[in-house]
């Protein structure tokens, strides 16, 4: 009896999954997954010294978002790690090389935004007349 209740509320389930397109699961898999990844290695990056974490905190958040420049259905939600991998197995290095362009792109960004921001927020110093 309790069987047949599961049965039934499985198959709604997966009825009403059937009707959500795939490219949208995707991207809300992906996305809700970085985000907790993200959040997950703030709390660890906060208990690592601080410019050690912020520089933490900025690769792997190139690692995981950074877009790939590779060409397929599928390429417009995969990050450059994904491209990445399939270039040095499939021996295409210049795949391998545009994508790695790509991350450290992002991460030279992120440094440098990362710089601007505490310049901007550091305690100004006043000089004593």
């Amino acid at each position: 009896m309790v069987l047949d209740q599961f049965s039934g509320v499985w198959n709604s389930l997966l009825s009403m999954l059937d009707s959500i397109p795939e490219d949208s699961i995707a991207v809300t898999v992906y996305g809700l997954g970085t985000l907790i990844i993200l959040w997950c290695w703030t709390n660890i990056a906060r208990r690592i010294p601080a410019p050690v974490g912020a520089i933490s905190w900025i690769i792997v958040f190139a690692i995981l978002v950074t877009p790939t420049v590779s060409e397929g259905p599928n390429a417009s939600i995969a990050p450059a790690t994904f491209g990445l991998i399939f270039g040095v197995l499939t021996k295409e290095y210049p795949l391998v090389w545009s994508n790695l362009a790509a991350i450290l792109f992002v991460i030279a960004l992120g440094l440098l935004i990362g710089y601007l921001w505490t310049r901007y927020t550091a305690p100004k110093k006043t000089s004593p007349l």
